[in-house]
């Protein structure tokens, strides 16, 4: 259905309420804000659902349903979970969807762990031992047979795609990804998060917060390999210029004191370990390269992070 040919709110409304009484489990409006809810099948292959509604997991909930994973959604702006478990004998299916604030919280929320086989279901989904992951529009999902076979695998794909039927605005990609150069980048590797215990759960710099990250900074990070050297690279933007310098300046004292770091604008060193590590800074931007044997690729990757379009700070 294209937009262009429906004319006037009334007519608009009045098809879309006719999709919706056509369209057995398309949606369920939720009574706070008038968000579409998803609603799976009733049955997929020969596993059930055990209730006609979700199990609903709040933000002030969500540490009772998980235990030691709660943080991580919450760091993308979990706003909601639903949980259906369907049965065949002994064996279960359980699906979570999860709302996030915005699509690119949602893509943020998959880029933590890219390990699995890409099967072509939603904007990006992952799938491994039993669990499927994938995110489309502002909803990342998680689908896991308690048992893998190929009946479970094919039952959990085919609700997968039933989910993300429902959705069928795509979402955005953070445009930050933009700032990761593309030469040499693996794209398997690509990160988007907020908080320090992202990162930590990425790469480990130290216990402390020492880039000052929070529910305020967008940072993506990604693995490079150029003419058989690798690094990585982190990019984190700051609500503004002061905080990015303190937030440099504070990795600086803390992991790189002892180091003879070359000057300003691209900082060099190598640690005790051989790995080269280099940082720079740019207005509310800050870019670190670290994890390599090779001080060219640091300084390489460091200058290729365009930060200004046309003039302009992105």
């Amino acid at each position: 259905m294209k937009s262009g040919k429906i004319r006037g709110p009334f007519m608009y409304h009045t098809i879309w309420i006719l999709v919706l009484l056509l369209t057995p489990g398309a949606f369920l409006m939720a009574s706070e804000g008038n968000l579409p809810r998803l609603v799976p099948p009733d049955r997929v292959g020969a596993w059930t659902r055990s209730a006609p509604a979700p199990e609903a997991v709040t933000a002030e909930t969500i540490f009772d349903y998980m235990n030691g994973a709660a943080e991580l959604y919450l760091a993308f702006q979990f706003r909601g979970l639903d949980v259906w478990r369907y049965a065949h004998n002994d064996t279960t299916i359980t699906v979570e969807a999860y709302e996030m604030g915005s699509p690119e919280e949602a893509f943020g929320v998959l880029s933590q762990d890219l390990g699995g086989e890409h099967v072509g279901i939603g904007q990006e989904s992952l799938y491994a031992g039993g669990l499927l992951r994938f995110w489309q529009g502002r909803w990342f999902f998680r689908i896991l047979a308690e048992v893998e076979t190929a009946e479970s695998r094919a039952a959990v794909l085919d609700l997968g795609r039933a989910l993300a039927a429902q959705i069928p605005a795509e979402g955005r990609r953070p445009k930050l990804l933009e700032l990761l150069p593309r030469e040499g980048l693996t794209s398997e590797s690509i990160h988007y998060f907020h908080t320090h215990l992202c990162l930590n759960s990425l790469y480990f710099f130290a216990v402390e917060n020492v880039l000052h990250l929070s529910g305020q900074t967008n940072a993506v990070m990604g693995d490079y390999r150029l003419e058989n050297q690798s690094a990585s690279l982190l990019i984190v933007q700051y609500p503004n210029a002061t905080s990015a310098t303190m937030a440099r300046d504070t990795f600086r004292a803390k992991l790189l004191a002892n180091l003879a770091l070359t000057p300003e604008p691209i900082e060099l060193g190598r640690l005790e370990s051989g790995e080269w590590i280099g940082l720079r800074l740019d207005g509310r931007y800050l870019v670190l390269a670290f994890r390599s044997r090779s001080r060219d690729l640091c300084e390489r990757l460091l200058k290729a992070v365009i930060l200004t379009k046309r003039g302009t700070q992105q």
